[in-house]
C-alpha cells in the first residue's frame, strides 16, 4: 500500500473527499494558528522574563544598599569605641564618689575621685558610651565622637546642667547647698 493516509482513506471508502478537505483545511488553520500563538506566547514570556530580572535587579540593589548602610554602621561604631578607648581617663582604683548620670532614660553611676568630679563639672571631661560600659574621655575627644554619633555623648560639656535656676526664678539667690552626700 503506497500513497498517503487520506489516498488510502478514500480508496477503501472510509471517508469522502469532503471530508479530506476539510481535514487538510483544519490542519492548515492550526498550522498557522501555531505560527502566530507560541509568538505570542514568546512575547508575553519574554516580557514576564525581562519583569522578573527588573524585579531581581531592584531587589539585589535594596540588599546591597542595606548591607552598605549596615557595614557604615559598624564601622563607624569602631571607630566611636577605638577612639575612646585610645583617650579614656583611667578611673581611679579607690574611687570616693559616686557619679551618677541619665542615659536612655535610665540613671547609670560611675565611681569617681573628687578630681575627675571638678573636671566633669568643669566640662573638661565628658562621660561617653561605649556598648554595654561608659567612658570617661576629654571634651575635644567627645566633641569629635558626637560628631560621629550625638547619642553616643551621654554628658556633653557645653549643656547646662539640669538644676540650673532659670532666669525668672524667684529662689535663684538661695544656692542649694552641695554639702550632701546620700
Amino acid at each position: 500500500m503506497a500513497g498517503s493516509l487520506k489516498d488510502q482513506l478514500l480508496k477503501a471508502g472510509i471517508a469522502s473527499r469532503k471530508q479530506a478537505k476539510e481535514a487538510e483545511l483544519d490542519k492548515r488553520r492550526k498550522r498557522k494558528k501555531g505560527q502566530h500563538g507560541p509568538a505570542r506566547e514568546d512575547l508575553d514570556r519574554a516580557s514576564a522574563i525581562e519583569a522578573a530580572r527588573r524585579e531581581k535587579l531592584e531587589k539585589d540593589r535594596e540588599l546591597n544598599e542595606r548591607r552598605r548602610r549596615e557595614q557604615a554602621e559598624r564601622a563607624l561604631r569602631a571607630e566611636i569605641r577605638q577612639l575612646a578607648e585610645q583617650h579614656a581617663v583611667p578611673l581611679p582604683r579607690d574611687p570616693e564618689l559616686r557619679y551618677n548620670f541619665v542615659w536612655k532614660n535610665k540613671v547609670h553611676s560611675l565611681w569617681i575621685d573628687p578630681s575627675l568630679r571638678s573636671q566633669l563639672a568643669a566640662g573638661t571631661l565628658a562621660v561617653v558610651a561605649i556598648d554595654p560600659a561608659f567612658a570617661l574621655v576629654p571634651a575635644a575627644i567627645a566633641e569629635r565622637i558626637r560628631e560621629r554619633d550625638p547619642a553616643a555623648v551621654v554628658q556633653k560639656p557645653d549643656e547646662p546642667p539640669a538644676n540650673a535656676p532659670a532666669e525668672d526664678d524667684p529662689y535663684a539667690d538661695f544656692p542649694i547647698p552641695d554639702d550632701l552626700h546620700w
